[in-house]
C-alpha cells in the first residue's frame, strides 16, 4: 500500500502493538498519542475521497454539458 492508506494501516499496526505492550491500557499517553495520529490521517483520508468524488461529478457534469452542446449544433 502506497499513501495515505499505506500510513493508515501502518499506523494502525503500531497502535495495536502500542496497546499490547502497554498491557491494553487504551488510556496511555503513547497509545493515545499513535491514536490521534491515525485519527487525523483518517480524516485527511476521508477529505481526499470527498474532493476526488466532487472532481468526478464536476467532471461527469461538465461531459453531459459538452455532449450536449455538440449534439444540438
Amino acid at each position: 500500500m502506497n499513501g495515505i492508506a499505506g500510513q493508515i494501516e501502518s499506523l494502525r499496526q503500531q497502535l495495536l502493538e502500542m496497546v499490547d505492550s502497554c498491557s491494553g491500557d487504551f488510556l496511555h499517553p503513547h497509545v493515545l498519542r499513535v491514536s490521534q495520529e491515525l485519527d487525523e490521517l483518517i480524516v485527511q483520508f476521508q477529505r481526499l475521497q470527498v474532493l476526488e468524488h466532487k472532481s468526478r461529478r464536476e467532471l461527469s457534469i461538465y461531459d453531459a454539458c459538452l455532449s450536449e452542446a455538440s449534439g444540438s449544433g
